[in-house]
Protein backbone atom coordinates (compact mmCIF):
# COMPACT_ATOMS: atom_id res chain seq x y z
CA UNK A 1 0.00 0.00 0.00
CA UNK A 2 2.91 2.35 0.58
CA UNK A 3 3.56 2.58 -3.14
CA UNK A 4 -0.07 3.30 -4.08
CA UNK A 5 -0.53 6.98 -4.90
CA UNK A 6 -3.91 8.40 -3.98
CA UNK A 7 -5.18 11.67 -2.57
CA UNK A 8 -7.12 9.68 -0.01
CA UNK A 9 -5.38 7.79 2.76
CA UNK A 10 -6.17 4.41 4.21
CA UNK A 11 -6.01 4.39 8.01
CA UNK A 12 -5.63 1.38 10.30
CA UNK A 13 -7.56 0.59 13.46
CA UNK A 14 -7.61 -2.05 16.18
CA UNK A 15 -3.81 -2.09 16.65
CA UNK A 16 -3.44 -3.49 20.15
CA UNK A 17 -0.90 -2.54 22.78
CA UNK A 18 0.00 -5.51 24.93
CA UNK A 19 1.37 -4.25 28.25
CA UNK A 20 1.98 -7.71 29.67
CA UNK A 21 4.83 -8.64 27.38
CA UNK A 22 7.94 -7.02 26.02
CA UNK A 23 8.06 -9.09 22.86
CA UNK A 24 7.33 -7.46 19.52
CA UNK A 25 3.89 -8.26 18.12
CA UNK A 26 3.14 -8.58 14.42
CA UNK A 27 -0.11 -7.59 12.71
CA UNK A 28 -0.98 -8.15 9.10
CA UNK A 29 -3.54 -7.48 6.37
CA UNK A 30 -3.17 -9.10 2.94
CA UNK A 31 -3.76 -6.37 0.36
CA UNK A 32 -3.57 -7.98 -3.06
CA UNK A 33 -4.69 -5.87 -6.07
CA UNK A 34 -8.34 -6.98 -6.01
CA UNK A 35 -8.80 -5.92 -2.40
CA UNK A 36 -6.92 -2.65 -2.94
CA UNK A 37 -9.16 -1.95 -5.93
CA UNK A 38 -12.25 -2.70 -3.82
CA UNK A 39 -11.08 -0.38 -1.01
CA UNK A 40 -10.37 2.50 -3.39
CA UNK A 41 -13.70 1.99 -5.10
CA UNK A 42 -15.41 2.11 -1.70
CA UNK A 43 -13.63 5.37 -0.91
CA UNK A 44 -14.68 6.94 -4.20
CA UNK A 45 -18.30 5.80 -4.00
CA UNK A 46 -18.76 7.08 -0.43
CA UNK A 47 -16.69 10.24 -1.03
CA UNK A 48 -14.68 9.56 2.11
CA UNK A 49 -11.14 10.72 2.83
CA UNK A 50 -10.16 7.63 4.82
CA UNK A 51 -11.27 4.11 5.55
CA UNK A 52 -10.72 1.90 8.61
CA UNK A 53 -9.08 -1.51 8.24
CA UNK A 54 -8.91 -4.44 10.63
CA UNK A 55 -5.48 -6.02 11.07
CA UNK A 56 -4.95 -9.55 12.37
CA UNK A 57 -2.35 -10.57 14.92
CA UNK A 58 -0.04 -13.24 13.55
CA UNK A 59 2.33 -15.75 14.99
CA UNK A 60 5.97 -15.72 13.98
CA UNK A 61 5.57 -19.02 12.14
CA UNK A 62 2.78 -17.46 10.03
CA UNK A 63 4.97 -14.84 8.38
CA UNK A 64 6.44 -16.98 5.60
CA UNK A 65 3.07 -18.56 4.55
CA UNK A 66 1.50 -15.09 4.57
CA UNK A 67 4.19 -13.76 2.27
CA UNK A 68 3.65 -16.67 -0.11
CA UNK A 69 -0.10 -16.04 -0.04
CA UNK A 70 0.44 -12.37 -0.95
CA UNK A 71 2.88 -13.19 -3.74
CA UNK A 72 0.49 -15.80 -5.15
CA UNK A 73 -2.43 -13.36 -5.04
CA UNK A 74 -0.46 -10.58 -6.75
CA UNK A 75 0.72 -13.00 -9.41
CA UNK A 76 -2.86 -14.11 -10.17
CA UNK A 77 -4.18 -10.54 -10.20
CA UNK A 78 -1.87 -8.83 -12.65
CA UNK A 79 -3.23 -5.63 -14.15
CA UNK A 80 -3.67 -6.90 -17.71
CA UNK A 81 -5.62 -9.93 -16.42
CA UNK A 82 -7.92 -7.69 -14.38
CA UNK A 83 -8.54 -5.40 -17.36
CA UNK A 84 -9.31 -8.42 -19.57
CA UNK A 85 -11.86 -9.68 -17.03
CA UNK A 86 -13.71 -6.34 -17.13
CA UNK A 87 -14.25 -6.73 -20.89
CA UNK A 88 -15.77 -10.20 -20.60
CA UNK A 89 -19.59 -10.17 -20.55
CA UNK A 90 -19.99 -13.68 -19.16
CA UNK A 91 -17.83 -16.67 -18.21
CA UNK A 92 -17.71 -19.45 -15.62
CA UNK A 93 -16.20 -18.53 -12.26
CA UNK A 94 -13.93 -20.13 -9.68
CA UNK A 95 -13.58 -19.06 -6.05
CA UNK A 96 -10.33 -18.91 -4.07
CA UNK A 97 -10.28 -18.50 -0.30
CA UNK A 98 -7.49 -16.26 0.98
CA UNK A 99 -5.15 -17.71 3.61
CA UNK A 100 -7.17 -20.84 4.28
CA UNK A 101 -5.50 -22.51 7.27
CA UNK A 102 -7.04 -25.73 8.51
CA UNK A 103 -7.05 -24.91 12.22
CA UNK A 104 -7.79 -21.20 12.35
CA UNK A 105 -9.84 -20.70 9.19
CA UNK A 106 -13.06 -18.73 9.77
CA UNK A 107 -15.26 -18.74 6.70
CA UNK A 108 -17.02 -15.52 7.72
CA UNK A 109 -13.94 -13.39 8.30
CA UNK A 110 -11.98 -14.35 5.22
CA UNK A 111 -11.91 -12.72 1.81
CA UNK A 112 -12.55 -14.70 -1.35
CA UNK A 113 -11.13 -13.91 -4.74
CA UNK A 114 -13.43 -14.59 -7.68
CA UNK A 115 -11.69 -15.56 -10.92
CA UNK A 116 -13.29 -15.91 -14.34
CA UNK A 117 -12.30 -18.91 -16.45
CA UNK A 118 -12.94 -18.08 -20.16
CA UNK A 119 -12.59 -20.61 -22.98
CA UNK A 120 -8.81 -20.25 -23.17
CA UNK A 121 -8.49 -21.42 -19.54
CA UNK A 122 -6.60 -18.34 -18.28
CA UNK A 123 -7.77 -17.26 -14.82
CA UNK A 124 -8.98 -13.67 -14.93
CA UNK A 125 -9.37 -11.92 -11.53
CA UNK A 126 -12.84 -10.40 -11.24
CA UNK A 127 -13.37 -9.21 -7.67
CA UNK A 128 -12.70 -9.73 -4.00
CA UNK A 129 -15.65 -10.27 -1.69
CA UNK A 130 -16.85 -11.74 1.58
CA UNK A 131 -17.95 -15.34 1.32
CA UNK A 132 -21.67 -14.91 2.04
CA UNK A 133 -23.25 -16.07 -1.22
CA UNK A 134 -21.54 -18.10 -3.91
CA UNK A 135 -22.24 -19.72 -7.26
CA UNK A 136 -20.25 -22.79 -8.17
CA UNK A 137 -20.29 -25.29 -11.02
CA UNK A 138 -20.22 -28.78 -9.50
CA UNK A 139 -19.91 -32.15 -11.20
CA UNK A 140 -22.32 -34.96 -10.39
CA UNK A 141 -22.83 -38.09 -12.48
CA UNK A 142 -20.45 -36.72 -15.13
CA UNK A 143 -22.63 -33.64 -15.61
CA UNK A 144 -21.90 -30.04 -14.65
CA UNK A 145 -24.50 -28.12 -12.65
CA UNK A 146 -24.47 -24.51 -11.46
CA UNK A 147 -25.40 -24.41 -7.75
CA UNK A 148 -26.08 -21.29 -5.68
CA UNK A 149 -25.56 -21.38 -1.93
CA UNK A 150 -25.45 -18.91 0.91
CA UNK A 151 -23.40 -19.19 4.09
CA UNK A 152 -24.90 -17.70 7.24
CA UNK A 153 -23.22 -17.54 10.64
CA UNK A 154 -25.31 -18.73 13.57
CA UNK A 155 -24.84 -18.59 17.34
CA UNK A 156 -23.54 -22.16 17.53
CA UNK A 157 -21.89 -22.45 14.15
CA UNK A 158 -23.11 -21.75 10.67
CA UNK A 159 -25.65 -22.90 8.13
CA UNK A 160 -25.45 -23.35 4.40
CA UNK A 161 -28.61 -22.65 2.38
CA UNK A 162 -28.38 -24.36 -1.01
CA UNK A 163 -30.65 -23.22 -3.85
CA UNK A 164 -32.91 -21.61 -1.24
CA UNK A 165 -34.27 -25.12 -0.58
CA UNK A 166 -31.76 -27.30 1.26
CA UNK A 167 -30.43 -26.07 4.61
CA UNK A 168 -27.41 -27.65 6.30
CA UNK A 169 -27.10 -26.60 9.96
CA UNK A 170 -23.69 -27.19 11.54
CA UNK A 171 -22.74 -27.02 15.19
CA UNK A 172 -19.08 -25.97 15.24
CA UNK A 173 -18.39 -27.38 18.72
CA UNK A 174 -20.18 -30.70 18.36
CA UNK A 175 -19.09 -31.10 14.75
CA UNK A 176 -22.62 -32.21 13.99
CA UNK A 177 -24.93 -31.27 11.13
CA UNK A 178 -28.57 -31.67 10.13
CA UNK A 179 -30.32 -31.60 6.78
CA UNK A 180 -33.56 -29.72 6.25
CA UNK A 181 -35.12 -30.01 2.80
CA UNK A 182 -37.93 -27.50 2.33
CA UNK A 183 -40.97 -27.86 0.05
CA UNK A 184 -40.42 -27.38 -3.66
CA UNK A 185 -39.85 -23.78 -4.70
CA UNK A 186 -38.77 -24.53 -8.25
CA UNK A 187 -38.34 -27.93 -9.87
CA UNK A 188 -34.79 -27.20 -11.02
CA UNK A 189 -33.55 -26.12 -7.59
CA UNK A 190 -35.28 -29.02 -5.87
CA UNK A 191 -33.73 -31.51 -8.28
CA UNK A 192 -30.26 -30.07 -7.64
CA UNK A 193 -30.79 -30.50 -3.91
CA UNK A 194 -31.92 -34.11 -4.31
CA UNK A 195 -28.85 -34.86 -6.42
CA UNK A 196 -26.55 -33.21 -3.87
CA UNK A 197 -28.05 -35.28 -1.05
CA UNK A 198 -27.67 -38.44 -3.12
CA UNK A 199 -24.05 -37.50 -3.85
CA UNK A 200 -23.38 -37.12 -0.13
CA UNK A 201 -25.06 -40.44 0.71
CA UNK A 202 -22.78 -42.22 -1.76
CA UNK A 203 -19.50 -40.39 -1.01
CA UNK A 204 -19.89 -38.87 2.47
CA UNK A 205 -19.03 -35.44 1.07
CA UNK A 206 -20.43 -32.75 -1.19
CA UNK A 207 -19.03 -31.97 -4.66
CA UNK A 208 -18.17 -28.34 -3.82
CA UNK A 209 -14.57 -27.22 -4.30
CA UNK A 210 -14.86 -23.93 -2.42
CA UNK A 211 -16.86 -25.32 0.51
CA UNK A 212 -15.40 -28.40 2.14
CA UNK A 213 -17.96 -30.00 4.47
CA UNK A 214 -16.29 -33.08 5.88
CA UNK A 215 -15.25 -34.56 9.18
CA UNK A 216 -18.70 -34.27 10.78
CA UNK A 217 -21.89 -36.29 10.76
CA UNK A 218 -24.94 -35.38 8.74
CA UNK A 219 -28.14 -37.00 9.92
CA UNK A 220 -30.13 -38.53 7.03
CA UNK A 221 -33.64 -39.54 8.01
CA UNK A 222 -36.96 -40.54 6.51
CA UNK A 223 -37.59 -40.27 2.78
CA UNK A 224 -34.03 -39.15 2.07
CA UNK A 225 -33.00 -42.82 2.17
CA UNK A 226 -35.17 -43.35 -0.92
CA UNK A 227 -33.57 -40.42 -2.69
CA UNK A 228 -32.83 -42.15 -5.99
CA UNK A 229 -36.47 -43.15 -6.45
CA UNK A 230 -37.53 -39.58 -5.73
CA UNK A 231 -34.98 -38.24 -8.22
CA UNK A 232 -36.45 -40.43 -10.96
CA UNK A 233 -39.99 -39.29 -10.19
CA UNK A 234 -38.97 -35.64 -10.36
CA UNK A 235 -37.10 -36.23 -13.62
CA UNK A 236 -40.34 -37.53 -15.10
CA UNK A 237 -42.28 -34.57 -13.71
CA UNK A 238 -39.75 -32.11 -15.13
CA UNK A 239 -39.96 -33.75 -18.59
CA UNK A 240 -43.75 -33.42 -18.61
CA UNK A 241 -43.63 -29.84 -17.33
CA UNK A 242 -41.13 -28.95 -20.05
CA UNK A 243 -43.55 -30.31 -22.67
CA UNK A 244 -46.36 -28.04 -21.46
CA UNK A 245 -44.12 -25.04 -20.77
CA UNK A 246 -43.59 -25.01 -17.01
CA UNK A 247 -39.95 -24.00 -16.66
CA UNK A 248 -37.58 -25.65 -14.19
CA UNK A 249 -36.92 -22.13 -12.88
CA UNK A 250 -40.59 -21.27 -12.30
CA UNK A 251 -41.10 -20.46 -8.60
CA UNK A 252 -44.37 -21.88 -7.29
CA UNK A 253 -46.58 -19.78 -5.05
CA UNK A 254 -46.10 -20.46 -1.32
CA UNK A 255 -49.83 -21.23 -1.02
CA UNK A 256 -49.80 -23.77 -3.84
CA UNK A 257 -50.99 -27.30 -3.02
CA UNK A 258 -48.02 -28.91 -4.73
CA UNK A 259 -48.94 -32.61 -4.27
CA UNK A 260 -52.36 -31.97 -5.86
CA UNK A 261 -50.82 -29.90 -8.65
CA UNK A 262 -48.13 -32.46 -9.47
CA UNK A 263 -50.65 -35.33 -9.42
CA UNK A 264 -52.90 -33.38 -11.80
CA UNK A 265 -49.99 -32.78 -14.19
CA UNK A 266 -49.11 -36.49 -14.23
CA UNK A 267 -52.72 -37.66 -14.58
CA UNK A 268 -53.65 -35.21 -17.34
CA UNK A 269 -50.53 -34.93 -19.44
CA UNK A 270 -48.94 -38.35 -18.93
CA UNK A 271 -51.95 -40.59 -18.34
CA UNK A 272 -54.14 -38.48 -20.69
CA UNK A 273 -57.07 -38.26 -18.29
CA UNK A 274 -58.48 -35.30 -20.21
CA UNK A 275 -61.85 -35.64 -18.53
CA UNK A 276 -60.28 -33.84 -15.57
CA UNK A 277 -60.21 -30.69 -17.70
CA UNK A 278 -63.98 -30.62 -18.24
CA UNK A 279 -63.54 -30.15 -21.99
CA UNK A 280 -65.94 -31.98 -24.29
CA UNK A 281 -64.41 -34.65 -26.47
CA UNK A 282 -65.79 -32.93 -29.58
CA UNK A 283 -63.43 -30.05 -29.01
CA UNK A 284 -60.43 -32.39 -28.87
CA UNK A 285 -60.95 -33.78 -32.38
CA UNK A 286 -59.06 -30.95 -34.07
CA UNK A 287 -56.28 -28.51 -33.40
CA UNK A 288 -57.23 -26.20 -30.56
CA UNK A 289 -55.70 -23.39 -28.53
CA UNK A 290 -56.77 -24.12 -24.98
CA UNK A 291 -56.36 -22.06 -21.82
CA UNK A 292 -56.12 -24.32 -18.78
CA UNK A 293 -56.18 -23.42 -15.10
CA UNK A 294 -54.49 -26.24 -13.17
CA UNK A 295 -54.86 -24.30 -9.91
CA UNK A 296 -55.50 -20.80 -8.66
CA UNK A 297 -51.86 -19.97 -9.43
CA UNK A 298 -50.95 -22.07 -12.47
CA UNK A 299 -52.56 -21.10 -15.76
CA UNK A 300 -51.28 -22.35 -19.11
CA UNK A 301 -51.94 -21.71 -22.78
CA UNK A 302 -51.59 -24.97 -24.70
CA UNK A 303 -52.14 -26.40 -28.17
CA UNK A 304 -54.02 -29.66 -28.55
CA UNK A 305 -52.81 -31.40 -31.69
CA UNK A 306 -52.22 -34.98 -32.80
CA UNK A 307 -53.72 -36.35 -29.60
CA UNK A 308 -51.60 -34.49 -27.06
CA UNK A 309 -51.04 -31.11 -25.45
CA UNK A 310 -48.04 -28.91 -26.26
CA UNK A 311 -46.78 -25.60 -24.95
CA UNK A 312 -48.41 -22.82 -27.01
CA UNK A 313 -45.30 -20.67 -26.53
CA UNK A 314 -42.97 -22.97 -28.45
CA UNK A 315 -41.55 -23.23 -31.96
CA UNK A 316 -43.24 -26.61 -32.34
CA UNK A 317 -46.62 -24.98 -31.71
CA UNK A 318 -45.90 -22.29 -34.31
CA UNK A 319 -45.20 -24.96 -36.92
CA UNK A 320 -48.37 -26.86 -36.02
CA UNK A 321 -50.46 -23.70 -36.30
CA UNK A 322 -49.01 -22.99 -39.74
CA UNK A 323 -50.80 -26.08 -41.06
CA UNK A 324 -53.89 -25.40 -43.19
CA UNK A 325 -56.57 -26.45 -40.71
CA UNK A 326 -59.52 -25.23 -38.69
CA UNK A 327 -58.28 -23.48 -35.57
CA UNK A 328 -60.39 -22.15 -32.74
CA UNK A 329 -59.55 -20.66 -29.39
CA UNK A 330 -61.03 -22.43 -26.37
CA UNK A 331 -60.92 -21.42 -22.71
CA UNK A 332 -61.16 -23.96 -19.92
CA UNK A 333 -60.76 -23.34 -16.23
CA UNK A 334 -61.53 -26.47 -14.23
CA UNK A 335 -65.27 -26.04 -13.67
CA UNK A 336 -65.91 -23.89 -16.74
CA UNK A 337 -66.40 -24.78 -20.37
CA UNK A 338 -66.55 -21.54 -22.30
CA UNK A 339 -65.69 -20.93 -25.94
CA UNK A 340 -64.39 -17.43 -26.67
CA UNK A 341 -64.84 -15.79 -30.05
CA UNK A 342 -61.51 -14.60 -31.43
CA UNK A 343 -60.17 -12.97 -34.55
CA UNK A 344 -58.68 -16.13 -36.03
CA UNK A 345 -59.70 -17.51 -39.44
CA UNK A 346 -61.92 -20.61 -39.22
CA UNK A 347 -60.83 -22.07 -42.55
CA UNK A 348 -57.21 -21.42 -43.27
CA UNK A 349 -57.26 -23.43 -46.48
CA UNK A 350 -59.50 -20.68 -47.88
CA UNK A 351 -57.48 -17.88 -46.35
CA UNK A 352 -54.60 -16.44 -48.31
CA UNK A 353 -52.73 -14.86 -45.36
CA UNK A 354 -50.83 -16.38 -42.47
CA UNK A 355 -51.45 -14.59 -39.20
CA UNK A 356 -49.52 -14.88 -35.95
CA UNK A 357 -51.37 -17.12 -33.52
CA UNK A 358 -50.89 -14.34 -30.95
CA UNK A 359 -52.11 -11.49 -33.17
CA UNK A 360 -55.62 -11.51 -31.70
CA UNK A 361 -54.63 -12.37 -28.13
CA UNK A 362 -54.27 -9.54 -25.61
CA UNK A 363 -50.79 -9.25 -24.21
CA UNK A 364 -52.19 -8.40 -20.75
CA UNK A 365 -53.81 -11.85 -20.69
CA UNK A 366 -50.89 -13.71 -22.25
CA UNK A 367 -48.39 -12.61 -19.59
CA UNK A 368 -50.61 -14.25 -16.96
CA UNK A 369 -49.77 -17.65 -18.50
CA UNK A 370 -46.88 -19.14 -16.56
CA UNK A 371 -45.54 -20.60 -19.80
CA UNK A 372 -45.53 -17.18 -21.51
CA UNK A 373 -42.42 -16.57 -23.64
CA UNK A 374 -41.97 -13.17 -25.27
CA UNK A 375 -39.35 -14.50 -27.71
CA UNK A 376 -41.91 -16.95 -29.14
CA UNK A 377 -44.51 -14.20 -29.46
CA UNK A 378 -41.96 -12.10 -31.33
CA UNK A 379 -41.01 -15.05 -33.54
CA UNK A 380 -44.67 -15.65 -34.40
CA UNK A 381 -44.67 -12.30 -36.26
CA UNK A 382 -41.70 -13.27 -38.44
CA UNK A 383 -42.42 -13.64 -42.15
CA UNK A 384 -42.35 -17.42 -41.79
CA UNK A 385 -45.47 -17.36 -39.60
CA UNK A 386 -47.12 -13.99 -40.29
CA UNK A 387 -47.95 -11.98 -43.42
CA UNK A 388 -47.01 -8.47 -42.41
CA UNK A 389 -49.68 -6.89 -44.64
CA UNK A 390 -52.45 -8.49 -42.54
CA UNK A 391 -54.80 -5.98 -40.90
CA UNK A 392 -54.06 -7.44 -37.46
CA UNK A 393 -50.46 -6.23 -37.73
CA UNK A 394 -51.30 -2.65 -36.79
CA UNK A 395 -53.92 -3.67 -34.23
CA UNK A 396 -51.39 -5.91 -32.49
CA UNK A 397 -48.71 -3.23 -32.51
CA UNK A 398 -51.02 -0.83 -30.67
CA UNK A 399 -51.49 -3.43 -27.95
CA UNK A 400 -47.72 -3.72 -27.48
CA UNK A 401 -47.28 0.07 -27.33
CA UNK A 402 -50.03 0.18 -24.73
CA UNK A 403 -48.39 -2.60 -22.71
CA UNK A 404 -45.07 -0.75 -22.82
CA UNK A 405 -46.82 2.26 -21.24
CA UNK A 406 -47.87 0.03 -18.35
CA UNK A 407 -44.63 -1.89 -17.87
CA UNK A 408 -41.88 0.28 -19.45
CA UNK A 409 -40.44 -2.92 -20.90
CA UNK A 410 -38.55 -1.82 -24.03
CA UNK A 411 -39.03 -5.23 -25.68
CA UNK A 412 -42.69 -4.51 -26.40
CA UNK A 413 -41.95 -1.09 -27.84
CA UNK A 414 -39.27 -2.53 -30.12
CA UNK A 415 -41.66 -5.24 -31.34
CA UNK A 416 -44.32 -2.61 -32.10
CA UNK A 417 -41.75 -0.52 -34.01
CA UNK A 418 -40.67 -3.55 -36.04
CA UNK A 419 -44.27 -4.40 -36.97
CA UNK A 420 -45.09 -0.88 -38.14
CA UNK A 421 -41.84 -0.45 -40.07
CA UNK A 422 -42.29 -3.78 -41.84
CA UNK A 423 -45.91 -2.88 -42.59
CA UNK A 424 -44.69 0.35 -44.21
CA UNK A 425 -42.43 -1.62 -46.55
CA UNK A 426 -45.65 -3.11 -48.00
CA UNK A 427 -47.77 0.04 -47.70
CA UNK A 428 -45.35 3.03 -47.68
CA UNK A 429 -48.18 5.58 -47.81
CA UNK A 430 -50.07 4.28 -44.77
CA UNK A 431 -50.43 7.31 -42.48
CA UNK A 432 -51.52 5.36 -39.40
CA UNK A 433 -48.38 3.20 -39.47
CA UNK A 434 -46.27 6.37 -39.88
CA UNK A 435 -47.97 7.98 -36.89
CA UNK A 436 -47.24 4.86 -34.83
CA UNK A 437 -43.57 4.90 -35.83
CA UNK A 438 -43.16 8.56 -34.87
CA UNK A 439 -44.96 7.95 -31.57
CA UNK A 440 -42.63 5.07 -30.74
CA UNK A 441 -39.54 7.15 -31.58
CA UNK A 442 -40.70 9.89 -29.22
CA UNK A 443 -41.28 7.30 -26.50
CA UNK A 444 -37.70 6.16 -27.11
CA UNK A 445 -36.57 9.75 -26.40
CA UNK A 446 -35.64 10.48 -30.03
CA UNK A 447 -36.27 13.98 -31.33
CA UNK A 448 -38.06 14.08 -34.67
CA UNK A 449 -35.92 15.43 -37.51
CA UNK A 450 -37.00 18.33 -39.72
CA UNK A 451 -37.92 15.89 -42.50
CA UNK A 452 -40.02 13.82 -40.10
CA UNK A 453 -41.82 16.92 -38.86
CA UNK A 454 -42.53 17.98 -42.44
CA UNK A 455 -43.90 14.49 -43.08
CA UNK A 456 -46.30 14.96 -40.16
CA UNK A 457 -47.49 18.29 -41.63
CA UNK A 458 -48.13 16.50 -44.93
CA UNK A 459 -50.05 13.72 -43.13
CA UNK A 460 -52.10 16.36 -41.34
CA UNK A 461 -52.91 18.17 -44.61
CA UNK A 462 -54.18 14.95 -46.18
CA UNK A 463 -56.23 14.17 -43.06
CA UNK A 464 -57.84 17.63 -43.15
CA UNK A 465 -58.82 17.11 -46.80
CA UNK A 466 -60.40 13.75 -45.89
CA UNK A 467 -61.94 15.15 -42.69
CA UNK A 468 -60.00 12.63 -40.55
CA UNK A 469 -59.85 14.65 -37.36
CA UNK A 470 -58.42 11.86 -35.22
CA UNK A 471 -55.31 11.79 -37.42
CA UNK A 472 -55.11 15.60 -37.24
CA UNK A 473 -55.23 15.28 -33.45
CA UNK A 474 -52.43 12.66 -33.50
CA UNK A 475 -50.22 14.87 -35.69
CA UNK A 476 -50.57 17.85 -33.35
CA UNK A 477 -49.71 15.60 -30.41
CA UNK A 478 -46.58 14.26 -32.14
CA UNK A 479 -45.55 17.84 -33.01
CA UNK A 480 -46.08 18.58 -29.28
CA UNK A 481 -48.67 21.27 -29.96
CA UNK A 482 -50.83 20.43 -26.96
CA UNK A 483 -53.08 23.51 -27.23
CA UNK A 484 -53.97 22.80 -30.88
CA UNK A 485 -54.44 19.10 -30.09
CA UNK A 486 -56.81 20.02 -27.27
CA UNK A 487 -58.92 22.20 -29.58
CA UNK A 488 -59.21 19.41 -32.15
CA UNK A 489 -60.12 16.87 -29.48
CA UNK A 490 -62.90 19.14 -28.22
CA UNK A 491 -64.54 19.09 -31.68
CA UNK A 492 -64.65 15.30 -31.93
CA UNK A 493 -67.99 13.48 -31.56
CA UNK A 494 -68.46 11.58 -28.30
CA UNK A 495 -67.87 8.12 -29.82
CA UNK A 496 -64.63 9.24 -31.48
CA UNK A 497 -63.43 10.77 -28.21
CA UNK A 498 -64.06 7.50 -26.38
CA UNK A 499 -62.32 5.53 -29.10
CA UNK A 500 -59.18 7.69 -29.26
CA UNK A 501 -58.91 7.71 -25.46
CA UNK A 502 -58.17 3.97 -25.66
CA UNK A 503 -55.11 4.51 -27.89
CA UNK A 504 -51.50 5.13 -26.79
CA UNK A 505 -51.48 8.51 -28.58
CA UNK A 506 -54.00 9.86 -26.06
CA UNK A 507 -51.82 8.93 -23.07
CA UNK A 508 -48.88 10.62 -24.77
CA UNK A 509 -51.08 13.69 -25.24
CA UNK A 510 -51.99 13.71 -21.54
CA UNK A 511 -48.32 13.72 -20.57
CA UNK A 512 -47.40 16.67 -22.80
CA UNK A 513 -46.40 19.79 -20.91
Amino acid sequence: MATTKTKKEIAAKDLETDTTTVEQLTYYRILAPLEVKSLLSHLNSDEKKSIALDFKKSKNEDLEPLCHTLIEGVDKQQKHFTEAAEKKESMPYKVDFVNMQKEAFNLFEKMIHVHGIPDDGIRLPVKGAKSDQLNEVVYMNSESTLVTYQIIETEKGFKVVIEDSLTLNFDRRKKYGLFHLQKVKSLGSYMKCLQLINYYIQRNKFPFQSLQLSGGTLNLKGHLEEIEEEIESYKELIDICTQIGISEDYIFDDKEDLPSLFNAIINIFKNKQYSLLNISQEKLKKTEIINIGLSNYVKLALVYADGCFLNLYSEEALKIMDRPSSITDVASNQGQDTVKSVMLPHNRENYDQKVSIFASRKIEEMVKDINFDFDIVKLSFADEHHDIQADLTITSSLGYIDFYDKTLDENYLELALDLNQRYLTKYPQDDIAKVNVYLIKLKQDHELSEDEQNDLYNIQARAEMNNEQTICFACEVLLKNKTKAKRIFATLPGEEKEEIMEFPIYRFYQNLE
